[in-house]
């Protein structure tokens, strides 16, 4: 699930943080008619929502852990949440958010040629298959999917760790592992299509001096609330819950929240 904070660019005069649900916030990827279909395919439904919200206070990298904090203890951030996924915080007071700085360096599609030069995928982007196997209850059904998950695999150098904390690259593979009820592709351009979609729905940028694209939003994958709660009713390699700040959107500073439950 995406959730959009819009900042208010006002100085907190201390460390709270107000938030304000924003129910009428559009994605223009998620529920497009290009694209919608193919999360509807993959298996999105119920189990990933995105949602939208304002922050009054200006948020810094410096505080972006304690508006973390803020958030998953608002009483109108959890009410949105408890109705709309699986996140379940039972002691708001005990929040103490765990998460991971996601990497935006890459910004081109031509990120995953790295597939093709593996072998995963052929030149016509059909997605080489492979004997079916289980790794800790996901099916590894074609090289694509061997080459991200399993570790064991010479393919699984196809992506460095540098690579794998890339927030195209976890758009990427989201999409391809699906959720509960995938109907997965035979050839990788639909997924190439989605990942760019996504990503700059989610994400804002601006020319640098240089030229170069620099994208704005600070992103954090969302690993634990601490003693509070649980983020997913039941543990799986494919839930996901992203929290993604954006300075400038809708005018304003923002936010999203993407969760899935699997």
């Amino acid at each position: 699930m995406p959730m959009l904070i819009e900042e208010l660019d006002e100085e907190p005069t201390d460390r709270s943080y107000t938030f304000h649900h924003l129910p009428d916030a559009k994605f223009s990827s998620f529920g497009s008619p290009e694209i919608q279909p193919f999360f509807d395919k993959w298996g999105f439904g119920p189990d990933m929502a995105m949602c939208t919200f304002r922050v009054e206070q200006k948020v810094t990298s410096e505080t972006f852990q304690t508006m973390l904090d803020a958030f998953f203890k608002d009483r109108e951030v959890l009410s949105v949440l408890h109705s709309q996924t699986g996140i379940r915080v039972l002691s708001p007071p005990k929040v103490s958010v765990r998460w991971q700085p996601m990497s935006t360096k890459v910004v081109s599609m031509s990120f995953f040629n790295k597939l093709e030069e593996a072998g995963c995928i052929g030149s016509s982007g059909h997605i080489r298959g492979r004997l079916e196997e289980d790794w800790e209850d996901v099916p590894i059904v074609n090289l694509i999917r061997e080459a991200i998950l399993m570790e064991e695999s010479e393919l699984y150098d196809t992506f460095s760790e540098q690579d794998r904390r890339e927030f195209l690259f976890r758009i990427f593979q989201h999409l391809i592992f699906g959720g509960a009820s995938n109907q997965y592709e035979d050839h990788v351009e639909d997924y190439f299509t989605a990942t760019k979609a996504v990503y700059k729905d989610l994400l804002s940028v601006r020319r640098s001096d240089t030229g170069d694209v620099e994208v704005l939003s600070t992103i954090g994958s969302i690993v634990s609330l601490g003693d509070a709660g649980f983020l997913y009713p039941k543990e799986s390699l494919l839930n996901f819950c992203y929290i993604i700040h954006d300075p400038v959107a809708c005018s304003e500073s923002s936010s999203h929240c993407m969760f899935n439950s699997s």
